[in-house]
């Protein structure tokens, strides 16, 4: 079955690669003069801050737009298969990240994240049901929380939860709330100076398109000379910084999107449950969409004021996995699993604007 088992393999392979660098990387050992408390016996906490990271953004809305590209959907029951010539890809991103509590001891950030995404056929006619369910808007809705909690002036636990509301419904036709799909991080971690935090843990989280449980190592590194530095969360993103200014930043680097959408049955558009050569426990009310992309790119960032940044992205979308399946079951490496559709997607050039209010 095709990509059955190319995203543990390429988590490995980035895990490896991560692993030499580190080696190469690491600073000398500094002074931290980050930490809070200054009195003799008084307890200090290391922050959550590394000098040089790009900025924390909390307020961001940004605009993405890929060139032309093809999707070939799979035949379904009566349903040929087709291939979908796309005139481009549009997408609206918001998103807010706000700190509610913010003490020595405990950091709290809520947030909320919006992304639309529409996809525009040059085909005329479209017959394949998955085809016609990307025509239109995908979207994603979603709310989350950030918790940074130092244990003493070296070591802090770092956790994430989210919960998306994905698919394609549309403001008059809302989905169960049932297809709400949750993403748990959880990180320990060392802070040894203000250049430089690693941390290791692990997470459940749908970037692979369905429910994965990964290992996840969290690093930030700059260099002495505040040129250069790391940023990563792996296995969802790692970016090189140079800055060639505290104004001006450039990262180049990977990030994972994806997530799995529940597709609505408008008009009975999938064939019905019992109809022949389906796979077991088949529903066509329960259809999702298993999107994953790996984008390859490159990040320019620029401050307009201490408060207003702008960025402008270039790329380019490898699609990782674009199936549909009619459950929620959980795919353990090397399971036999079929899927409902085994699509693919051919790459994209992209690019994306964004307008961020930051964290000074």
């Amino acid at each position: 079955m095709k990509h059955k088992f190319h995203f543990p393999i390429l988590c490995s392979t980035l895990f490896c690669l991560f692993a030499v660098q580190v080696s190469i990387a690491q600073p000398d050992d500094e002074e931290d003069y980050s930490n809070y408390g200054t009195e003799e016996g008084v307890k200090r906490y290391c922050t959550p801050k590394v000098v040089g990271l790009s900025p924390q953004r909390l307020i961001s809305i940004g605009y993405e737009f890929a060139g032309p590209h093809s999707i070939n959907a799979a035949g379904l029951g009566a349903f040929a298969a087709q291939s979908g010539e796309v005139n481009n890809y549009m997408g609206l991103n918001i998103s807010a990240n706000l700190p509610v509590i913010a003490t020595h001891k405990f950091l709290l950030n809520l947030g909320m994240n919006y992304v639309g995404s529409n996809y525009s056929f040059k085909n005329d006619a479209l017959t394949n049901p998955f085809l016609e369910s990307l025509n239109g808007n995908i979207r994603t809705f979603g709310l989350n929380a950030t918790i940074f909690k130092p244990l003493n002036e070296k070591n802090y636990l770092l956790g994430f939860v989210s919960g998306d509301y994905n698919g394609d419904y549309n403001f008059n036709r809302f989905q169960n709330i049932s297809f709400l799909k949750t993403t748990v991080v959880a990180v320990f971690g060392w802070k040894f100076n203000d250049r430089f935090q690693f941390g290791f843990g692990a997470t459940q989280t749908y970037r692979a398109g369905e429910k994965s449980f990964l290992p996840v190592i969290h690093y930030n590194f700059t260099s002495k000379n505040d040129k250069w530095g790391i940023e990563a969360l792996l296995p969802a993103r790692m970016h090189y910084r140079y800055a060639f200014t505290r104004r001006d930043l450039l990262l180049a680097g990977f990030e994972v999107i994806g997530n799995s959408y529940h597709l609505a049955n408008v008009n009975d558009r999938y064939p019905a449950q019992n109809t022949p050569g389906m796979i077991a426990g088949y529903d066509p009310n329960n259809m999702e969409f298993r999107r994953s992309e790996v984008r390859f790119r490159l990040e320019y960032m620029k401050a307009l004021s201490d408060f207003i940044w702008v960025g402008a992205q270039v790329g380019y979308i490898y699609a990782y996995r674009f199936n549909v399946d009619s459950s929620n079951d959980y795919r353990s490496f090397g399971a036999d699993m079929p899927y409902v559709m085994e699509n693919e997607m051919s790459g994209a050039p992209y690019f994306q604007i964004t307008l961020n209010l930051v964290s000074p």
